[in-house]
């Protein structure tokens, strides 16, 4: 019997199989593709025939597939679902809260123990100080998992037992992510049309990271407490400094797509009152109108 199995060998799989093995782990691995297989055999882990028989071979198993219906695609069948009886699941697919919650029932109604995690870094940094995984889970559970999961990543956090918060917190970076994404894209559209390096704005941006960090900490606090007043930067203002945006965008060819949606989310934040607050303010059109009380 090996340490752990690991099903699915995507990018992210196949380093965390590659972490585990390097760790020292008996590792058994299986993905629907097992062309991906050979270079993991090669470095110590045992392929496995079958899901089950992955299942089978430990008694923890690490599943990292694109979602959390194509796991159950794999498990929901009678070997599989026998397999499950005793085991420790880590479920480090993506999905909803709403995802996990339901995965987590199905799992346990299946004899099994169940950790949902998130994971916060790139495949490349698996393994290592830079990568973090935020896991919910029943304490007993957790405990179980935490030795593996610290091969995985320096930075391991346990949210607790409510079992939707990892992929809570995982959506809501996503969604930070693709803000910053498509900004620093923009960005770079606007250097390029004026004869400027990209590279020249990714140092400059680099530079000033420090003053987002705070900036982070700071909106975080504030819509806590929802309190906005004390304004560095105004809705009023930067809607006014979008539109500039959004004007050369649509003069010069680039796409206008982002400065148009952020233009018009502030545009609504400042007709509802907000002008005069802090950016951070922005949060009271995009919070669902159920939680229209805390924008007193």
């Amino acid at each position: 019997m090996s340490d752990v199995s690991v099903v699915g060998l995507g990018e992210m799989g196949s380093a965390l199989a590659r972490a585990l093995v390097g760790a020292g782990k008996g590792v058994t691995i299986w993905n629907r593709n097992m062309s991906k297989a050979p270079p993991l055999v090669a470095l110590g882990a045992t392929a496995a025939d079958t899901v089950a028989e992955a299942l089978e071979a430990s008694p923890v198993t690490v599943i990292c597939l694109s979602d959390y219906a194509a796991t159950l695609s794999l498990l929901d069948e009678p070997v599989a679902r026998e397999a499950l009886e005793g085991k420790l699941v880590i479920q480090l697919s993506s999905g909803t809260p709403d995802h996990a919650r339901s995965f987590d029932g199905w799992i346990r109604d299946h004899g099994a123990r169940y950790v949902d995690g998130a994971i916060a870094a790139w495949p490349r940094q698996i393994g290592g100080p830079e990568a973090a995984i935020t896991v919910a889970g029943s304490e007993k559970a957790f405990a179980a998992a935490e030795p593996l999961l610290r091969t995985l990543a320096g930075n391991i956090n346990y949210a607790g037992t409510n079992i939707g918060h990892p992929a809570t917190l995982a959506n809501a970076g996503l969604a930070y992510f693709a803000g910053h994404w498509l900004g620093f894209a923009h960005g770079a559209a606007v250097c390029e049309a004026e004869g400027i390096d990209p590279a020249v704005f990714g140092d400059m941006m680099a530079e000033i990271a420090p003053m987002f960090a705070d900036d982070m900490l700071r909106m975080g606090k504030a819509m806590t407490e929802n309190r906005f007043d004390s304004a560095e930067a105004t809705i009023k203002t930067i809607s006014a400094d979008l539109r500039w945006l959004a004007e050369y965008a649509e003069r010069t060819g680039i796409s206008n797509a982002f400065p148009r949606l952020a233009t018009d989310i502030f545009q609504q934040a400042q007709d509802a009152g907000a002008g005069a607050q802090q950016h951070g303010a922005v949060i009271k059109v995009i919070r669902p109108t159920c939680n229209s009380h805390r924008d007193a």
